[in-house]
C-alpha cells in the first residue's frame, strides 16, 4: 500500500532491525485476518442470471426467472381462448381502457435498484471501514519510522562512542604497531581530493580505517570497504565519514588476505555485493 520510495526504507528497516520486522510482520497478518474475516464471495451464477433476466425481462421466460413475489400474473384464459371483451350495447358510449403498465418490467427495475441501493450502502460502510484501517496504517507506519530513525541514531551514537574508547588493555596502539601497513586511497572523478587510509595487520588479519577527507554520504546511503582477492571484492564492513570522525580510527572486519583495497558507495547498511558502477576509489595493498 505504499509508495515505491517508502517501500524501499521499510525492507532496510526490515532487514536491520528485528523489531521492526516483527511489527511489519504483524501489520501484514492483520491484513490477512482482514481478508479472511470480511470476504464475501457472491453466489455462483448470479451475473448470469441477472443478465438474462434483463435480456428476457418482456418475455414469459424472464418472468419465469424473477422471484415469486416479483412475477407479473398470468392473464386467466378460458378453455384455452381469450376472454373476449364486452361489446357495448346500444344506445351506450363506448369506454376505452387505457393500456396497463407492464408489472414485468416495473418490478424489476425495483428489483435491480434495490440491490444498487444495498450495495450502495455496503460500499459506504466498507469505505468507512477501510479509511478507519487505513488512517490506523498510516499512524503505525509513522511509528515505525520513527522507531527506526531512533534505532539509527543509537546505533551511529554507539558507533561515535566505541571511536573515541582506547584499545583495550595488552592491545598496541595501530598506528604505533609496525606490524600494520598503512595504504592511502585517493579519490578520483567527483570524488577528486577525498582521501582514505586503511591500515592492514596480515598477520593478526585485524584491519583499520581512517576517513580523513571524506564528505557525508546521500541520505540512506553509506560508504563500504571492500577488500580486492584475486580481482573480487571481499566485504570489510561500512565506515562513517565526516569532519567529527576524520581523525579516528575506525576498527573494520577482519580481513584474511589482501592485494588492494576499494571503496564504493552503497545503501544504509552496507551490502554484500558491491555495486561496481558505485566504486569511489581503490588502490593496491602498500607492501
Amino acid at each position: 500500500m505504499l509508495p515505491e520510495a517508502e517501500q524501499g526504507e521499510v525492507e532496510t528497516a526490515v532487514s536491520q532491525y528485528p523489531d521492526v520486522k516483527a511489527a511489519v510482520d504483524s501489520l501484514q497478518h492483520d491484513k490477512e485476518r482482514f481478508v479472511q474475516l470480511y470476504g464475501v464471495a457472491p453466489p455462483n451464477g448470479i451475473r448470469e442470471r441477472l443478465m438474462e433476466v434483463i435480456h428476457q425481462e418482456n418475455t414469459q421466460e424472464g418472468n419465469d426467472l424473477l422471484p415469486d413475489e416479483l412475477r407479473a400474473p398470468v392473464p386467466a384464459s378460458l378453455n384455452g381462448k381469450k376472454k373476449e371483451k364486452p361489446q357495448p350495447r346500444a344506445g351506450e358510449t363506448p369506454v376505452k381502457q387505457l393500456p396497463a403498465a407492464k408489472p414485468s418490467k416495473d418490478r424489476l427495475w425495483k428489483y435491480l435498484t434495490a440491490a444498487i441501493v444495498v450495495l450502495l450502502l455496503g460500499s459506504i460502510f466498507m469505505n468507512f471501514f477501510f479509511f478507519r484501517k487505513s488512517t490506523d496504517y498510516k499512524s503505525r507506519y509513522e511509528s515505525l519510522i520513527a522507531t527506526k530513525e531512533k534505532l539509527e541514531a543509537d546505533k551511529e551514537q554507539q558507533s561515535l562512542t566505541r571511536l573515541k574508547e582506547t584499545p583495550a588493555a595488552g592491545e598496541a596502539d595501530p598506528l604505533e604497531n609496525p606490524g600494520f601497513k598503512w595504504t592511502k586511497i585517493p579519490g578520483g572523478g567527483k570524488y577528486a581530493g577525498n582521501l582514505v587510509t586503511v591500515g592492514w595487520n596480515e598477520k593478526t588479519q585485524a584491519l583499520y580505517l581512517q576517513a580523513q577527507l571524506m564528505p557525508l554520504p546521500p541520505a540512506g546511503r553509506q560508504f563500504q570497504l571492500w577488500a580486492i582477492v584475486n580481482k573480487k571484492l571481499v566485504d570489510a564492513g561500512v565506515f562513517l565519514t565526516g569532519s567529527e570522525i576524520s581523525q579516528q580510527l575506525q576498527q573494520m572486519k577482519a580481513v584474511a588476505a589482501a592485494q588492494g583495497f576499494a571503496i564504493t558507495l552503497e545503501k544504509k547498511g552496507g551490502s554484500t555485493e558491491p555495486s561496481m558502477d558505485q566504486v569511489c576509489m581503490s588502490a593496491k595493498l602498500v607492501r
